[in-house]
């Protein structure tokens, strides 16, 4: 990372911080897009997506009817607060689901999973973006970037996912990962065979 750019997050971090200002960033999508985009084919929705959707035709955005992020201008198309309710979409709808940095925020990750899986097409890919937490928690301190408050996970990683996926009643096959290539960011493509409970 430049100088130019630590310095100018270590700015924007204590402004934020000391004053309340809020600043306009670039998604976590934006930062992964091009490893992701190869697997984002059909018909899909971008989960949390704070208005920067991953795909801008043919991909549902599902959000809060006002998401609390300000990355981009793309609008809601399904209002949903994720943690707390069921999407209200039918099983089975999408070949590919995309979340970024919102699985962090569920306190039960395999229950994220489920709602995640159930609306994935058989053989559809779950795209999953979030952040080692131990590397993000490094990652800030060093910039003076506040933490997000809403992290439930102390161990949130790629293998504590991997731990929650094996618990679910699905097979998988990672078709790409990243583990902390960009900044905190882990990324997971997967294909998802669903099986009998």
């Amino acid at each position: 990372m430049s100088i130019q750019l630590t310095l100018e997050r270590k700015i924007k971090g204590t402004l934020s911080r000391w004053f309340g200002l809020k600043f306009k960033t670039p998604s976590e999508t934006s930062k992964v897009r091009k490893w992701v985009l190869p697997f984002c084919i059909g018909k899909g929705c971008d989960i949390g997506f704070g208005g920067d959707k991953v795909v801008k035709s043919n991909c549902d955005g599902i959000d809060f009817p006002q998401p609390y992020t300000y990355t981009g201008k793309d609008k809601v198309d399904i209002g949903c607060d994720v943690i707390n309710n069921e999407i209200p979409v039918p099983d089975n709808t999408y070949d590919y689901v995309y979340t970024s940095h919102l699985i962090e925020d569920f306190a039960d990750t395999k229950d994220a999973l489920r709602k995640f899986i159930r609306i994935l097409k058989n053989g559809g890919n779950l795209i999953l973006v979030f952040p080692d937490q131990p590397v993000y928690e490094v990652y800030c301190r060093k910039l003076g970037i506040p933490m997000n408050p809403y992290h439930v996970h102390a161990d949130m990683g790629y293998d504590y996912m991997l731990r929650q996926l094996n618990g679910l009643p699905v097979a998988y096959d990672i078709l790409f990962r990243s583990n902390c290539e960009v900044d905190y960011n882990v990324v997971m493509v997967l294909k998802i065979n669903k099986q009998s409970a």
